[in-house]
């Protein structure tokens, strides 16, 4: 026999306000560190600063910026309508930053320009393709397949200058983030630079038979890390002989395993010196 369906009607609860607002205040309290350093950290598109859009990169086609040339914009030289046309001069291009000529079909003046700026002597489009491959966990290889398949120029021929560059930046911007983070820590401490925190020892790889770790000193009250140590038992230049003077990155010699001690001591070390806790 079929069964038969029994409809009833639907409970529904009402919260007042008040107790709505302490579930949720609950619920924040409850939440994850990482949660709540989003939260705090998070900011609107309105907060942000997008006062001139002009400065926003976009890909388009070269024919079809040259048509809206050619149809709207007059040569100031000839003055003659309908006379631009825009082309790439191959031999400038530094990556996928090239240089952009709008020539005259009649007279035959020419103007050029390169198609981004340049930051401390490096083009900037090519340094957020280094960042963009990096955030990804990519590199050179990766973006020569990006930039084949999107039939853009292919990046620049020297991609690692730009990962020395973005080292620089990142070491800046993170020490500078940790040292607010302690000054933070400080603060919401009555200004006792004796403060509390918690170490956490992570490897590239598992099994503890790692080349590479990393130690990190977080305070227990923010969540925010207040210092780090990177640690390595290999150095791509010292294995490969490389005669050149460099910084060597081997700064362990060990089991992986202690690594985490190691790195503990070494911020211990290095607290008193660069932020005075």
């Amino acid at each position: 026999m079929p069964r038969t369906k029994s409809f009833g009607k639907r409970r529904c609860y009402f919260i007042p306000k008040q107790k709505a607002e302490e579930i949720l205040d609950a619920k924040t309290n409850n939440a994850s560190t990482s949660k709540k350093k989003i939260e705090s950290a998070a900011i609107t598109v309105s907060d942000a600063d997008f006062d001139d859009r002009s400065i926003v990169n976009i890909i388009i086609q070269m024919n079809i910026i040259s048509q809206l040339l050619k149809n709207i914009a007059k040569c100031k030289f000839c003055n003659q309508l309908y006379s631009l046309v825009i082309s790439e001069d191959s031999g400038s291009r530094r990556g996928l930053c090239v240089n952009l000529v709008l020539q005259c079909i009649y007279c035959g003046q020419a103007t050029s320009t390169m198609s981004s700026d340049m930051t401390n002597g490096f083009d900037d489009i090519n340094i957020r393709l280094a960042y963009g491959m990096r955030c990804i966990g990519k590199g050179n290889s990766a973006a020569k397949t990006f930039c084949a398949v999107m039939n853009l120029p292919p990046p620049p021929a020297k991609f690692e200058r730009y990962n020395d560059i973005l080292l620089r930046s990142l070491i800046k911007v993170s020490r500078e983030s940790m040292r607010n983070a302690v000054e933070d820590t400080v603060k919401n401490n009555n200004s006792n630079r004796d403060i509390t925190a918690a170490f956490d020892g992570s490897w590239q790889k598992r099994g503890l038979t790692s080349l590479n770790g990393v130690v990190s000193a977080t305070c227990l009250e923010t969540g925010k890390v207040l210092d780090f140590e990177c640690l390595s038992k290999y150095c791509f230049k010292c294995k490969n002989r490389n005669n050149k003077d460099h910084t060597c990155e081997k700064n362990f010699e060990g089991f992986s395993g202690g690594m985490e001690s190691d790195g503990i001591l070494k911020i211990f070390q290095c607290s008193e010196r660069l932020n005075n806790v």
